[in-house]
């Protein structure tokens, strides 16, 4: 596995370089065009995703809000608190500030993506509506290849990768924060069993069940995170001045922390912030697809909300919780000195246990990671669905996928966090470089979309209806094939 993770990582720095140019240059292209839509009416984004609580409770599809919740679900994992913790080892405080940049680039780009897919999704055999960048590359671009290319890559990126990832993360934080009490050897183990056994009873109840019970922990699970910051951060209130001065100063390498060169700090809150939001890399438009809406762009301007949401919001109260403990020396100090394990939560876990909570600290972020582990494996297994159910629809397949993601939940956990995070930052970003480039081909579809929105909108219609008709001469240019939407 050393060597292994050893001929990834250098593979990892390159593909890294490619993807810089396809997500940041094509974000800001999409942000431009839609005249910064996802930040300049972030207040009607806002209201979208917010409004429709008791959407889908008598409906066998899966709502606006619950897909909302689904994908916020799935990006509010282990990258918002252990990959936070990762970005200020490696990089230093001003990784921060490159993450929330990343973020308000990316939230075009998930606004793209995702009202894509929802043009091209399509109704499957279980009644579920089923879309992502293998289906609008096939439907949109005509290339069967390129579409499985994607559905495979997706999978491996998602089903496997970043599974793996949240597993692992989690299964350690656990074994740190329990084992010691129930007298566990091979703590990882036994929380990597459970963490697979709960994932297997919510998978094989169908993406109707998994919409459910997002619903529903989702955002008490966010609540009571924020809460859990606010209350430590409120015990280091005097660091929080110097943790904005800390960010601003190192974001520019004008203090140069951790090898953070100018490059090396944009680069690293550029991985650690997709890793978090996943804006760009096609895993949002897999979930934003099995929303049963009106118009595409309904569901394309709820996810780009949840992308601020992700990093603005949830990402910087992890920051803040570890930057306001003291200087950046400090923080290493407390973090053990373990940079070469940086994939984990042991830096918040200390910084809390630092606190006036003790012992308490670690148990409390180790249930938290659990918790965002898990609705992020939730969020992964829906995506892999989607993309099998594209290479062939057919039972004994979805079977085999629900078999691969417990398992990988499972396995996961006997490998060390930072070869896991390595191996999934090179899948990450070979995604997310195809996935840009396939939906700036077919962003026409988008822009005629949201320009129809616009109009419906200023005609005084509350809920805008979408109509195939409206993007009819791009399906005839492009040869396009639009299923839904009669």
């Amino acid at each position: 596995m050393i060597d292994f993770a050893a001929i990834i990582g250098t593979i990892n720095t390159y593909v890294w370089y490619i993807a810089f140019v396809f997500i940041v240059g094509l974000g800001l292209y999409f942000m431009a065009m839609l005249k910064g839509l996802p930040i300049l009416r972030i207040h009607k984004t806002s209201r979208l995703a917010l409004s429709g609580t008791k959407e889908g409770k008598h409906s066998h599809t899966v709502s606006s809000f619950e897909a909302f919740c689904i994908g916020l679900g799935a990006r509010v994992g282990v990258g918002n608190i252990a990959g936070v913790a990762s970005a200020i080892v490696v990089g230093g405080p001003g990784a921060v500030f490159w993450m929330w940049i990343f973020a308000i680039i990316g939230s075009a780009s998930s606004f793209m993506e995702s009202t894509l897919s929802q043009i091209f999704k399509e109704k499957k055999s279980d009644g579920q509506y089923h879309s992502g960048p293998a289906y609008y590359a096939q439907k949109g671009l005509g290339s069967r290849k390129l579409a499985i290319l994607l559905a495979l890559l997706i999978i491996i990126t998602f089903g496997i990768g970043f599974v793996g990832v949240q597993a692992t993360n989690s299964a350690t934080a656990l074994d740190g924060a329990f084992s010691k009490y129930l007298g566990l050897e091979n703590g990882t183990v036994v929380f990597g069993a459970i963490i697979a056994l709960a994932a297997a009873i919510i998978i094989f109840g169908g993406l109707k069940r998994i919409a459910v019970f997002s619903t529903r922990l989702v955002p008490i699970m966010a609540l009571a995170w924020f809460v859990f910051c606010i209350i430590v951060v409120c015990c280091n209130i005097d660091g929080v001045v110097h943790a904005v001065e800390m960010i601003f100063t190192n974001a520019f390498g004008i203090q140069s922390v951790g090898g953070g060169a100018l490059g090396a700090v944009m680069m690293m809150g550029l991985k650690r912030g997709v890793f978090s939001n996943e804006a760009g890399l096609g895993s949002i438009a897999n979930i934003a697809g099995t929303a049963d809406v009106k118009h595409p762009v309904k569901q394309g301007m709820i996810q780009s909300f949840g992308t601020i949401v992700d990093t603005l919001i949830v990402c910087s109260f992890t920051a803040f919780v570890i930057l306001s403990s003291g200087t950046y020396d400090y923080i290493i100090d407390v973090y053990n000195g373990g940079v070469t394990d940086v994939g984990n939560a042991t830096l918040v876990q200390n910084i809390a246990a630092a606190t006036f909570m003790g012992e308490a600290g670690p148990v409390i972020i180790s249930v938290f990671l659990l918790l965002f582990a898990f609705t992020s494996l939730i969020g992964y297994y829906t995506m892999s669905e989607s993309n099998i159910r594209f290479i062939k629809d057919d039972k004994k397949f979805i079977f085999a996928v629900r078999i691969l993601v417990i398992a990988v939940a499972f396995l996961s956990c006997v490998i060390s966090t930072g070869q896991m995070e390595t191996i999934c930052d090179t899948f990450m970003a070979a995604m997310g470089a195809v996935n840009m480039v396939v939906v700036f081909l077919l962003s026409k579809f988008v822009f005629r979309a949201y320009k129809d929105w616009r109009e419906q909108e200023d005609a005084g219609v509350e809920d805008p209806v979408f109509h195939r008709s409206v993007v009819q001469d791009l399906i005839d240019e492009k040869k396009a094939n639009i299923t839904e939407w009669e």
